[in-house]
This record gives structure tokens, C-alpha cells and sequence, in this order.
């Protein structure tokens, strides 16, 4: 039942303790480390408890009787040695198969850290560290090969305040940078650092000729990452994503509800004001509502002549987003822009202000339709695992955790496929 590779079972017991089983190695010779000269002389034996997994009940103890042997080679300095297997290397504590089910539990599953120590009966650390051996083999990104470049962040923790070197306080935030690979959505790294400085730094620490195979970077409407990018990667061509530019046209439409409240009723909005009842209408798409909501929305754009402006420039903006080569980007342009000029709202020309600094951006995504979704995607498993693991206070072990979920997330649906 026990089953373990290379070793033979010498005796079973029953103590209070639980069952204890003493194992040895099959091998009877060994080779010494320094010579290389077979050797069958012991010199002791040995008894050390280990860790491995459970057979038949948690409740079993392996001791290993490990066998020194002594180097029978006149002239190597090594005078004696401790023989090893595959399953127990030099001074292990615990067999490889549960190392190998340790990293195969934290890299498929979204649990705690501390849940699976529990379970197989070992401390925080020697988990950790089992992943750490693991992960200096997977996130090396020089060796891959990228076309098509995402870059996202979040919040690693908690905006905390500090006191500064002046003597006045200072907001930090602490920003993860994710970089993901939008042909695939695999995380290629996560860094901890400030937004722009932490885009650019990854960037520059790349080979040259891994900076030339990228092709397409999408981002979101951050003229941080945006500087980053056109700085060390000056053959990309970037694209913005859409999302972000209806989010800002939406945003519109919500600051110019609520200015128009004040400016009417002098209050912000009620349940009885049509503008702020059904105010989600106003965000949504005209193609997706049913009878009744377009009726409510019609009720809504002629209570107040300047929401209905609003909202047609909002629709000017998902048409041009639509368009699918340049000459219709082009005159799609022309008649927001036409619109814009119309009124007096600023809110409308702060939007297109921001849409004109943009605008090479736009063409790129009009081309290419390249989005950052397998970037939110990607972010978003990051941030699960974050709450799975309870919060994580070492960014390195943040990192690791996840690239090494992800990796073999992306493994196994390869081997499925």
C-alpha cells in the first residue's frame, strides 16, 4: 500500500502515536559523490522520520532507515556519505511525490496556502518553498514568444498613508502591473510598482529581439502606459480599448444628469424624476432594450432637451467604435465631431478632446478589433486568487502563486485539446 519508489518495507507497527512503518532503500550500493566509486561498506543506519502522502489513513508515520556508507577509494577525500533516491534527495524531510502533490494542489486549485499545509501535515514555508523552486522555471518570459501584448493593473492592497520625508502625508497605492499574452491570456508577469515607471522598466529589461516580435499592444486609456510603450517599444502599434472609451462616454452622460438635477430642481436626483428612475437607460445600448424601456427612455430625453444632446453624442460614439475600416471611421468622425460643435456642454468636448488624443489609438482597434479582454480576464483570476489566499503581503509570493495557477491552467487545456 505504501508504494514507494525504490524503498522496501522492514516492519509495521502500532504505537499510540498511530502506525509507523520503517522503510529502506532497495540498493544496497551507492556511489560516492566526490569519486564516482561503487561502494557496499556501511558505516551506520541511521532512522529519520519523513513526510509523504497518506496510505491507507492519515494517520501513518514513515520512518526511513537511511544507510551511510563509507568510501572505500584511498585518495577521495570524502570518507563517508549518505545514500539517496529519487523520492528522498540529500537531507529531504519529505518524499518528492508529496512535493510534486503540494505545487499540483496550489498551482489547479484557488485555495489558502495554509489549507493545504494543513492537510498534509506541513508547515507554511516548506509549501512556499516548494513553489519557489518551481516557479524559477516558469515565468521566464525572454524565451516566449509574444506578437500581441496586453497590459492591465489593480490594486495589490490597500491604499494606506504614510508619513513623508517633508513631514506631510502621502497616499500610496500600490499597483500591480499584469502583462498577458492576448493570443493565449496567459500572464507573462506581474510587477509591483508605480503604473507608468513599472510599465517602463519591464519593458526595458526585455531582450531586443523579444521587443521587436511584438507587433499590437492594447491598453486601456492610460497616457502612462501609452508613453511607456512608444518608448521601448517603438515598432508596436497601439490600441485602445473600447470598453474604456464607452465607459468615458457613459461617464458623460451621468455628470451631465446630475449637473442638469441641481441646475433644475436645485437637489440631486429622486425616485419621482424620470432622469434619475430609469437613469441606467442611459448607458445602455438602444438595440438591446425592449418596447417598454425605449418608451421610458423616450420619457427621459423629453423631460430635458440637453440629456437627449447628450445621449445622441453617446450613440455617435458606439457608432464610430463600430465601423470597420478607415473611410467609414473617417466620416463617422466628422458627424460627432459636427455634433459636438453644435453645443455648449463641456462635458461633450472634454470627451472629445480626450477621443482626438486618442484617435491614432482608435484606428489601430478599428483595424485590428484588438481588445484587452483576455487581460481583464487574466486580472480578474488574479484578484481571486488574491481573495482566496486571504490577502497576500509578499508581492513575490502574490506573483508566483499566480503565474503558477495560470501556467498550469493553460497547460491542461492544451493537453485537452
Amino acid at each position: 500500500m505504501l508504494n514507494l519508489t525504490d524503498y522496501r518495507v522492514i516492519t509495521v507497527t502500532q504505537e499510540l502515536a498511530g502506525r509507523q512503518v520503517l522503510v529502506e532503500p532497495i540498493e544496497t550500493e551507492a556511489a560516492c559523490p566526490s569519486c564516482g566509486v561503487l561502494t557496499t561498506r556501511i558505516q551506520a543506519r541511521p532512522v529519520h522520520q519523513v513526510k509523504d502522502l497518506p496510505a491507507g489513513g492519515d494517520d501513518l508515520q514513515v520512518l526511513v532507515r537511511k544507510r551511510r556508507m563509507a568510501c572505500q577509494e584511498p585518495a577521495c577525500e570524502r570518507r563517508s556519505f549518505v545514500q539517496t533516491t529519487e523520492q528522498l534527495p540529500f537531507r529531504a524531510r519529505i518524499t518528492t511525490r508529496l512535493s510534486q502533490r503540494l505545487v499540483d494542489e496550489m498551482s489547479c486549485e484557488l485555495r489558502a496556502v495554509s489549507r493545504v499545509a494543513a492537510a498534509h501535515g506541513v508547515s507554511w514555508p516548506t509549501v512556499m518553498a516548494r513553489l519557489t523552486t518551481v516557479g524559477e522555471l516558469v515565468g521566464n518570459v525572454d524565451r516566449m514568444f509574444i506578437r500581441r501584448l496586453g497590459i492591465d493593473e489593480h490594486r495589490f492592497r490597500k491604499v494606506r498613508y504614510a508619513l513623508g520625508r517633508t513631514g506631510k502625508v502621502v497616499r500610496i497605492e500600490p499597483w500591480s502591473i499584469v502583462f498577458t499574452d492576448l493570443d493565449t491570456g496567459k500572464i507573462l508577469d506581474i510587477v509591483d510598482g508605480r503604473r507608468g515607471t513599472a510599465v517602463k522598466k519591464w519593458l526595458k529589461n526585455r531582450p531586443r529581439y523579444w521587443r521587436q516580435r511584438v507587433q499590437y499592444v492594447a491598453i486601456d486609456m492610460s497616457a502612462e502606459f501609452r508613453k511607456a510603450v512608444r518608448e521601448n517599444l517603438p515598432k508596436a502599434k497601439v490600441s485602445v480599448d473600447h470598453f474604456h472609451v464607452i465607459a468615458r462616454a457613459n461617464l458623460m452622460i451621468t455628470q451631465v444628469r446630475r449637473r442638469r438635477s441641481h441646475e433644475v430642481h436645485e437637489r440631486r436626483g429622486r425616485a419621482t424624476d424620470p432622469a434619475y428612475k430609469y437613469r441606467k437607460l442611459l448607458t445602455c445600448n438602444l438595440e438591446n432594450l425592449s418596447i417598454k424601456q425605449v418608451e421610458r427612455l423616450k420619457l427621459i430625453l423629453e423631460s430635458d432637451p440637453e440629456l437627449g444632446v447628450i445621449y445622441g453624442i453617446k450613440e455617435h460614439v458606439r457608432q464610430l467604435l463600430k465601423t470597420a475600416d478607415i473611410h467609414e471611421f473617417q466620416s463617422r468622425w466628422a458627424v460627432l465631431e459636427k455634433s459636438v460643435k453644435a453645443t455648449k456642454m463641456t462635458e461633450a468636448k472634454t470627451l472629445f478632446r480626450t477621443l482626438t488624443a486618442w484617435r491614432r489609438e482608435l484606428l489601430v482597434f478599428v483595424r485590428t478589433r484588438l481588445t484587452n479582454a483576455r487581460s481583464e480576464a487574466a486580472n480578474l483570476t488574479a484578484k481571486n486568487l488574491k481573495r482566496i489566499g486571504r490577502g497576500y503581503r509578499n508581492h513575490g509570493h502574490y506573483r508566483l502563486r499566480t503565474l503558477l495557477c495560470l501556467s498550469s491552467r493553460h497547460l491542461n487545456l492544451f493537453n485537452h485539446c
